[in-house]
């Protein structure tokens, strides 16, 4: 039973992350660069035009969605047929 403890619990495993500086203003500026040379056809650089996704999810997570008030009175509307289906069936 070398190496096999019943009640050990391991210890989380320790990362050494350290995170490089981020300015998401002076990304944006950047992106916006590159976009403006490209369509003006300016581009001096060789390399491809990337755009970077940093910061889209979140800042599609803060925009309001509509969905899931729709989902909620679809919830409520189906719960009160449920509610009239059986007070019919039991209250008739």
């Amino acid at each position: 039973m070398a190496g096999f403890k019943f009640f050990h619990i391991p210890k989380p495993k320790g990362f050494n992350y350290k995170p490089m500086y981020y300015d998401e203003s002076k990304e944006a500026m950047r992106e916006r660069e590159e976009r403006i040379r490209k369509e003006l056809g300016l581009n001096s650089k060789d390399k491809p035009f990337v755009p970077t996704i940093k910061g889209q999810f979140h800042k599609a997570r803060k925009r309001p969605s509509g969905s899931s008030r729709q989902s909620n009175i679809r919830v409520l509307i189906i719960l009160f047929i449920l509610l009239l289906i059986v007070y019919f069936l039991f209250f008739r």
